[in-house]
Order: C-alpha cells, then sequence, then structure tokens
C-alpha cells in the first residue's frame, strides 16, 4: 500500500490552492481528481456562463497577476487558466482518480481508496470537493408530466439543445437569472418562477461592487460577526459577468426584456403548475439589498475620504415599485407552449464516502474554520468556511494559507507507517 503525506480530494481552484502551499512547505502529497482539473467547472457550468467575480480579485497563491484586471473570464478560459496553473507550479495532480472512500486507520491516518480498489494511507487529508456536486431538485417537481423536458443547472448548456416552445426556469439566484437572460438573448419565450433572493449592482462609484467589498472588509465578514446567523443561509446574490465589465442582473431588468415572472414554485399536477402569490415581495427583497450594499460602499467611501466619481447610471439597478408586479398563481405548460423546465434551485454535497463521524445527518459536515474534529481532517472551499468570501474563490487564498499551515504543523510524529 501506498503511503504519501497528505491527499488532497478535488482539483478545483480550492484544492489546486492548497497543493501550491503545500509544495512550497515541502509536504509530499497528491491532489486526486474525479475527472480533470476544474472538473466541476466544466460539467455543471453552460457555454455562456462567465465568472460572477473579476480577474483581479480571482487570485491564487503564486499565480500571475491579472492580464486585465476588469475583465470577466468565462468558463473555458477559466479552466485553461487553472490548468495552466496547476502545470506551471508543477502540483501532483493526479486525474481520473475517483475516491470511494476515506476511513481512519489505526495509526492515527487514514485509508483512502480509489476507484475499487487501489488505496493509499495518508496522514492528513483534505477536503476540497466543494458543495455541489448534486442538484437539489424540489419534491413538486416529480410531479410534472414526464412528457416536459426537464434539466438542471448541471445538464443545461445552450439555448439550442432544448426543444421548440417557451421554457421555464425554476429559480431565480446567479444561476436562474444568468439561464433566463442566456435564453431570452437567443430569442426564447421564458418564465421565471422567482424566489427570496437578493441582488447586487454590479458597479458602484467607478469600480465593480466586489472590489469595493473586499476592500472594505465585507468579504472577509465572520460567522460571529453577523447580526443574525441565518444570514449565512442565503443563496448567492443576483449578478453577472457575462460582458465585457459584466452587468447588474435584476428581476425588473429581466421583465423589461420579455421574461415573465411568477412567484415561488410550489406544486404541479401533470402540465398545470401552481406558484406562490409572493412575487412583489421577492422584487422588493432584491432592491433593498441592493440599497444596503449601495449604502455600504457609500459609507466606506465617505470614512476613508476616498475621492470616488457618482455611479453610472444602470436601468438594471433602479429600484421597481413591487406592488406593479402581479403573476398568475397557476400556469398550464401545455397552453403556454412551455415544453421545458430547467431547475436552478441549487446544488448540495455529497459526502457519501467519507466514513468518518464528521457527516451531518442533513449532508452538511461539521468543522471550525476548516478542521473537522477527526484530527487530520480538513475542509476548503466551503460557503463560510471562516468568513463570506470562503465559499467564492475570492476566499482560496487566504484559507488554503490557513489550512496548508495546519496540514504542515501536524508533524512527523504523525506520519504513517507502511503497512507490513
Amino acid at each position: 500500500m501506498r503511503v504519501i503525506d497528505t491527499v488532497i480530494i478535488g482539483a478545483g481552484h480550492a484544492g489546486l490552492a492548497v497543493s501550491k502551499r503545500l509544495v512550497d512547505a515541502g509536504i509530499d502529497h497528491v491532489v486526486l481528481e474525479r475527472g480533470d482539473i476544474a472538473e466541476t467547472w466544466r460539467t455543471q457550468r453552460w457555454d455562456s456562463f462567465a465568472l460572477n467575480t473579476p480577474s483581479a480579485v480571482n487570485r491564487l497563491p503564486g499565480g500571475p497577476p491579472a492580464v486585465d484586471p476588469n475583465e470577466f473570464l468565462g468558463r473555458d478560459a477559466w479552466i485553461a487558466e487553472l490548468e495552466t496553473y496547476a502545470r506551471q507550479s508543477a502540483l501532483p495532480v493526479r486525474t481520473r482518480a475517483t475516491v470511494t472512500a476515506v476511513t481512519a486507520d489505526d495509526h492515527g491516518g487514514f485509508v483512502v481508496t480509489i476507484g475499487d480498489d487501489e488505496m493509499v494511507r495518508t496522514r492528513s487529508v483534505v477536503v476540497a470537493t466543494g458543495a455541489a456536486n448534486v442538484p437539489k431538485v424540489p419534491a413538486a417537481a416529480a410531479t410534472i408530466d414526464r412528457r416536459v423536458e426537464i434539466l438542471t443547472t448541471g445538464t443545461y448548456r445552450r439555448p439550442s439543445q432544448l426543444r421548440d416552445g417557451a421554457i421555464l426556469v425554476v429559480g431565480s439566484a446567479q444561476s436562474g437569472g444568468q439561464i433566463a437572460e442566456d435564453l431570452v438573448d437567443a430569442g426564447r419565450e421564458v418564465y421565471l418562477a422567482t424566489g427570496t433572493v437578493g441582488r447586487f449592482p454590479r458597479r458602484l462609484r467607478g469600480r465593480d461592487t466586489v472590489a469595493w467589498l473586499s476592500e472594505s472588509g465585507w468579504m472577509a465578514q465572520r460567522p460571529e460577526d453577523l447580526p443574525d446567523p441565518a444570514m449565512m443561509r442565503a443563496v448567492q446574490p443576483l449578478i453577472s459577468g457575462v460582458g465585457p465589465r459584466g452587468h447588474t442582473l435584476s428581476l425588473q431588468g429581466l421583465a423589461r426584456r420579455g421574461v415573465t415572472l411568477l412567484g415561488h414554485f410550489e406544486s404541479a399536477d401533470g402540465y398545470r403548475l401552481r406558484f406562490a402569490a409572493d412575487l412583489a415581495q421577492h422584487v422588493r427583497f432584491g432592491d433593498e439589498i441592493a440599497a444596503r450594499i449601495r449604502q455600504h460602499v457609500d459609507d466606506h467611501i465617505a470614512r476613508r475620504g476616498i475621492a470616488a466619481p457618482p455611479s453610472e447610471p444602470d436601468p438594471a439597478d433602479e429600484p421597481a415599485d413591487p406592488e406593479t408586479f402581479r403573476s398568475p398563481t397557476e400556469l398550464d405548460l401545455a397552453d403556454r407552449g412551455v415544453r421545458s423546465v430547467i431547475l436552478t434551485t441549487g446544488f448540495r454535497a455529497d459526502y457519501s464516502w467519507l466514513r468518518l463521524p464528521v457527516v451531518r445527518s442533513d449532508g452538511s459536515v461539521v468543522h471550525e474554520q476548516g478542521r473537522a474534529p477527526v484530527d487530520g481532517l480538513w475542509f476548503v472551499g466551503l460557503l463560510w468556511l471562516r468568513m463570506r468570501k470562503s465559499g467564492i474563490i475570492l476566499g482560496a487564498m487566504d484559507d488554503s494559507a490557513h489550512v496548508a499551515a495546519q496540514v504542515a504543523a501536524r508533524g512527523v510524529s504523525h506520519r504513517p507507517r507502511a503497512a507490513t
């Protein structure tokens, strides 16, 4: 049985960042990836997808500076950047190596099973598989007539793959809003079932909003800094990186482009779907979050005495009168010509292979700032792992340093002995 100091599971941006830290520290390790580098980015993103954060903040340890800091990389460009990063940093990535089990051994370490029967013993394990492995499908979707084509965020690629006719997109967070816009750009008729989702203006006071939020410390907020812990369960805000500088997405902006907005998807009976009468609340909530972000940026500029220009006019960011938004509470898909439904209702993690007492009954994992209660096990790349930015690319720089330092400090006294 092969013995290695550390195994990193997952070769996305978080796993690669930890690997670079361990290479620099001289820690013997391997990165195991079930597919190719950036597999989730490859297989769960549509063709027109672009990162929601500008290149200026998407830095990985030891990586080169952005060629254009204001650019928003598309899916394929980001994958290529991660591949180049792994190659130039000489990271020990092993692709097509699916981890099927991680168990504790008798010496304070772990046994990692790859595929059906290959086993590796290791002192430490860093789980970098993320929390977007299995689509969350609303229970009500099971009662939609089977003759309707049903896709998820992970299976949608482009408008031309869908059947002729109108499309219903269920879910109005980042993926739902962006896919709805992708379909409208292609001239398709779109219905959008909305939810309680905040939205961010794309640019404020002459800069990208994410740059302001990073500079102001908003992205570095920790769970204990929040006035209400429930804020950690909020979905990612509606925004888009498509276009030269990205752009603001809002429900009212989508409506002006011809998208038919609906309330929350509640139930289905064949072709007849029912929706809550809460569209106005969703429009209001989005505008309220946008207003808070604008105020936060203005306050930061005032405190620091920064000379910043006024914000550029942005029709998509103009607050709407929510009471003008009315929507039907029932929709007959056959009558409306809707032949495809795309469920953009998020993903959940899959830790079925992690045979250690760290997985809760709801599928989430127990950890404190990335460190599991099982000695030698860490997580990276999770929402709110340590701070608000942990779940996006921006957080990989700090979180990888935090975890890699603990891996290195665990000490040679814990090194696994070769099996006899």
